[in-house]
């Protein structure tokens, strides 16, 4: 006898669904509760319905103590559950009118009694979880690639308008000529109204305190014309030199 099941979902997601359904059956759960370890009470008008959560499937005994609990009470009771019921339980859920439902992998609802197949709506509700990450994927993807996504290495560096030194996008004055190169001063020069010409870069004071030269047209490369950077730090700044 297979005693022992895999939980569908967690009870946390067995609640989320349950609340779901209710709601989208105009039973709104007002009253909310934990009467024992693995179960959650969810009172609606006229509706009692608990959540069992459990390793094995439930039993009689799960729909004997909710009709303990609600003894004299004129409500209908439902049962939810996330490894499903026994034959002895479908048939005295069946017989004391109960309304039995589990909850599969997708966040689907399926009835088990004549009262529970009532309730079902002529509209289906879209499973909670149809379109959610499949966790298979997302470990074979972090299995093939454990640092994380690849982000493009150009974004993290610049050059420096002024004397044409490549630096760290984090910089913020230029280590060689002390030219602001924020982003807010890199944004106003691509926003400047002189077309086709180099952008004006205003000065800060260099790292030695020294004022730092009057700003200056950078020129430009003419375009499609190569450029090489160093491999150690990305610098564009490399001087030719051509043996005799």
């Amino acid at each position: 006898m297979d005693r022992y099941r895999t939980p569908t979902v967690s009870l946390a997601e067995a609640y989320h669904v349950a609340q779901r359904w209710l709601t989208f059956l105009g039973a709104v759960p007002e009253q909310i509760t934990e009467p024992a370890d693995g179960i959650i009470e969810l009172r609606s008008p006229g509706l009692v319905t608990r959540i069992k959560f459990d390793r094995a499937a439930v039993t009689p005994s799960a729909i004997l103590a909710l009709l303990h609990a609600t003894d004299g009470e004129p409500v209908r009771r439902l049962l939810f559950s996330v490894t499903g019921f026994t034959e002895g339980a479908k048939s005295l859920g069946e017989s004391r009118g109960f309304g039995l439902l589990d909850i599969d992998a997708i966040g689907d609802v399926h009835a088990h009694t004549t009262y529970a197949r009532s309730l079902v709506p002529s509209e289906p509700l879209e499973p909670a979880f149809l379109h959610s990450p499949n966790p298979e994927s997302e470990t074979i993807e972090a299995q093939m690639n454990p640092f994380g996504p690849i982000e493009d290495a150009s974004k993290e560096w610049v050059d420096c308008p002024r004397c044409g030194v490549t630096q760290h996008h984090s910089v913020e004055v230029c280590v060689s000529c002390g030219a602001d190169i924020s982003p807010r001063a890199r944004m106003a020069s691509a926003q400047s109204p002189l077309s086709g010409q180099a952008p004006m870069v205003a000065a800060r004071p260099n790292l030695v305190g020294q004022p730092a030269p009057p700003a200056t047209s950078v020129p430009r490369a003419p375009a499609g014309a190569p450029r090489l950077r160093c491999r150690t730090c990305g610098s564009h700044d490399i001087e030719l030199q051509h043996g005799g």
